[in-house]
């Protein structure tokens, strides 16, 4: 009588499984190797352990030494120049705040605030008292000097009077003007006391007006002296 496949199979799965039990299972109905036991620790034996093969310990380090000296990166095979020695280093000064500094004028009193009419950095501009200039600051007015303090250091800036004007010569009755001299606000010589005066007065009121105009440029008060 043959068996069919199916039984067969059936079969084998079964012994399997039986198989697998015997494995797992103890006769007394408990399970096999269910608690793990850590094995021996086993030392190591270093004496005779060289981390290094036999051939590394003859190799000459001073082989070496040419590659440092030609890198290979470098486009040259030259090695960066050292840095210069900090005691070589110089640093630049620092510029003078007073180098380009031109004094105009002078201004204040007792009731009113002092300063200095100067052209600073190119520009033309009023500075006054306790203001900075760099690292100075303006502390008075002595005379006809600006004083200027930078922690115990003290410098002065000294206001030169300008030139006075060429007084311009009487014409000569009869003479033709020079070259480049303004024929107009002439006082001519047979002029009267009271033309004279008006003519003064004429010429004082033009300068006052052209100095105030220079002062209106420079953001100055105007004065009326």
């Amino acid at each position: 009588m043959t068996l069919s496949a199916t039984r067969i199979l059936g079969i084998l799965i079964l012994l399997l499984t039986l198989g697998l039990a015997a494995l797992w299972i103890k006769p007394d109905g408990t399970l096999r190797n269910t608690i793990w036991t850590p094995p021996q620790a086993v030392m190591p034996d270093l004496q005779f352990a060289d981390p290094l093969p036999a051939s590394a310990s003859k190799v000459d380090v001073a082989l070496f030494v040419e590659t440092l000296e030609r890198p290979l990166f470098s486009p040259s095979r030259r090695p960066p120049p050292p840095p210069p020695p900090k005691d070589e280093e110089k640093k630049a000064p620092p510029p003078d705040p007073f180098a380009g500094i031109h004094v105009f004028g002078l201004y204040g009193g007792e009731d009113s605030p002092s300063g200095m009419l100067a052209k600073v950095d190119g520009k033309v501009r009023m500075v006054s008292i306790n203001d900075k200039l760099g690292a100075w600051t303006f502390k008075s007015i002595e005379d006809r000097e600006a004083v200027f303090e930078n922690g115990g250091e003290t410098r002065k800036l000294l206001l030169v009077a300008a030139k006075p004007a060429p007084v311009p010569k009487a014409p000569v009755p009869g003479a033709p003007p020079e070259a480049g001299a303004p024929g107009a606000g002439q006082i001519p010589l047979d002029a009267t006391a009271e033309q004279r005066r008006q003519a003064m007065e004429e010429a004082q009121r033009e300068r006052l007006r052209r100095r105030n105009e220079i002062r209106a440029r420079a953001g100055a008060r105007p004065v009326t002296k």
